[in-house]
Formats: structure tokens, C-alpha cells, sequence
């Protein structure tokens, strides 16, 4: 089989996750969470700008941070704010030349898995239309129906993106011949995903993934 890896938020969609999550969560009575979320992390924007720390760096707290936003939230709760961010944050931003790629990945028959940082439930929201095999994201907790605020240490980034991909193929006892796969992403720091495949395939690429991927002659797209 072949198979066909999305990254999502600035690959599919130009939205990001945790500016969704911010912004329901201050409009449904947490602006102190989300404060503290926010105030927390804003040095990590200048520690980037001067490159004190990598991509990986930069984006894997926003996810492994997300719990004071989500602690206490019921089931429903949580699933009420997950769906509004799919559906109506994320959906909107898609990049309709990427995702016709994605279908024409279903079309033929591919093994077609979204592979994010999001939050698990989010990107089962999004998968859910799109036809593809399964997601692979990073899981929330949830404790006497609610939300713990508990997000597992393994965020769905760098690395782990190449680990929890071949996991869960393993898991479904799914055949994936990589050397004929594909994977599709923005980010320098999903060059783990890029090197597990066969295809890797750049798409509207930051500045140091366009500079990688034409020394190793990959493709880029949007096409120049």
C-alpha cells in the first residue's frame, strides 16, 4: 500500500490550533486562562525571531501548554469547543489546492493519515469529512468525564511525528510500503515525517524547510 502523510494546520489549512482554542475558550468564561496561557508562552515569539530556538522548539510548547486552558471543562464542553474549532475556526482557512491532493490521495485508494500536533479530538473532527484512514494527533486526558488539563508529554511534533505514524500503522496492522509514500508539510520542524517517506513534498514551505527541500530537490508547492 501507499500511503499519503498531511500535516494540517499551515499544510491543509492556514489556521492554527491554539488560536482557535484561545479564542473560544476567552469567549466562554476562561480570559484568566487563556491570560496565563498566552503570557507564558510570548517570549518564546523572541526567542525565535533570534533563533534561540528551533521551530520544534517554538511550536511544542503551545500544545504541552493547552491544560490551563482545558482543565475542567466537561465531556461535552470539550467537545462543543474542539468541534467549533474545527468546523468553524479551521475549516474556513483551507488551502483548496492542497486538499485536492488529499483527495485525489483517497481516490486512488491511499492510506491517507493526518499527522498534527492538534489536539487528538480536533483532528478527528477535521478527518471526519476528508475520507482519510485515521489521524494521528496528541491526546488529551480526560478524568471523571472531565478534562484534566493532563496533555501527553509525547506532542505530535519533530520526531514523534516519524514514531506515533509507524505506531499506529503497526497498531491497525495497516502495510505501508514508505519508499513509495508521500508526506506534505509547511515546517522545517516536520522533517522527521519528510525523511520516513519515499515523496517528501514541501508545501508552502517556511523559509529554512524551501532552503532544505531545493538542496535535496524536493518538491515544492505551490508550484513558482
Amino acid at each position: 500500500m501507499i500511503g499519503a502523510f498531511f500535516d494540517v494546520d499551515g499544510t491543509l489549512y492556514t489556521a492554527h490550533m491554539w488560536r482557535g482554542l484561545m479564542q473560544y475558550a476567552a469567549a466562554h468564561g476562561r480570559k484568566n486562562q487563556v491570560r496565563l496561557y498566552y503570557a507564558a508562552l510570548m517570549p518564546l515569539f523572541w526567542l525565535r525571531k533570534v533563533n534561540l530556538i528551533s521551530e520544534e522548539g517554538f511550536r511544542k510548547p503551545w500544545v504541552s501548554n493547552m491544560g490551563v486552558i482545558l482543565r475542567g471543562w466537561s465531556a461535552a464542553e470539550g467537545d462543543a469547543a474542539f468541534r467549533w474549532i474545527a468546523e468553524d475556526f479551521i475549516r474556513p482557512t483551507a488551502r483548496t489546492d492542497i486538499l485536492s491532493i488529499l483527495h485525489d490521495h483517497v481516490a486512488q485508494g491511499h492510506v491517507v493519515v493526518l499527522v498534527s500536533a492538534m489536539l487528538t479530538p480536533v483532528l478527528q473532527k477535521l478527518g471526519a469529512s476528508l475520507g482519510v484512514t485515521g489521524v494521528v494527533g496528541t491526546d488529551v486526558a480526560s478524568t471523571d468525564g472531565r478534562l484534566s488539563g493532563k496533555i501527553s508529554p509525547r506532542v505530535c511534533t519533530g520526531i514523534e511525528k516519524d514514531r506515533l505514524t509507524r505506531e499506529f500503522l503497526r497498531a491497525r496492522g495497516i502495510a505501508v510500503d514508505l519508499s513509495a509514500s508521500y508526506a506534505y508539510a509547511d515546517s522545517i520542524s516536520d522533517l522527521p515525517l519528510f525523511e520516513m517517506v519515499g515523496h517528501p513534498i514541501a508545501v508552502y514551505p517556511d523559509v529554512q524547510l524551501a532552503a532544505h527541500a531545493r538542496e535535496k530537490n524536493w518538491e515544492i508547492l505551490p508550484k513558482d
